[in-house]
């Protein structure tokens, strides 16, 4: 699985008309051609509100009225958002709830497992939320594009991960 170098870490800001605003770090990849002061970019996090850009993507950054290198998908419908891209990492997002299955059991122990597990196959995961008595934390992984979501699952579910898993995103036809 590709690494950033942590010397060549930047923030970025990603938006979709202004909107849905938020700040991944990205490996500064050098000067790109465009307005002053653009970069390539390679995603080194998996963002919450962004479907693509994922981990490993390649895009163009730009500064903004406040010197902050951003990126816009400018409204692009998600079918589109490759025309934005500039190298596709090969990965696509998958959503888990999970739920640990001992009471107060040791959360922060229980995601690194889920970590873990998902660098042995290549599968970047970030964490949104840990679980809470009301509700089940939440992970975003970035998957290799040639896994689909049930041969996920049923990895995941052989590794003796110290929760139950359960599918957020993608849904399928049905809405389940």
């Amino acid at each position: 699985m590709w690494l950033p170098d942590r010397a060549k870490l930047i923030k970025v800001s990603l938006s979709s008309n202004g909107e849905d605003v938020e700040t991944p770090w990205a490996e500064d990849s050098g000067p790109a051609p465009g307005p002053a002061g653009a970069h390539y970019a390679r995603l080194g996090n998996v963002p919450f509100l962004h479907a693509k850009p994922t981990y490993g993507d390649v895009i163009v950054v730009v500064p903004d009225g406040e010197g902050v290198l951003s990126w816009d998908s400018g409204g692009l419908p998600y079918e589109r958002i490759g025309e934005r891209i500039i190298e596709d990492g090969g990965r696509w997002v998958m959503v888990l709830d999970y739920v640990l299955l001992e009471v107060g059991g040791d959360a922060q122990q229980a995601f690194s497992a889920l970590d873990i597990a998902g660098e042995r196959r290549d599968i970047a995961v970030e964490g949104c939320y840990g679980p809470k008595s009301e509700r089940p934390g939440r992970a975003y992984l970035a998957v290799p594009n040639h896994l689909g979501a049930d041969a996920v699952l049923a990895y995941l579910e052989g590794q003796r991960l110290p929760m139950t898993l359960s599918l957020v995103h993608p849904v399928d036809d049905e809405g389940e």
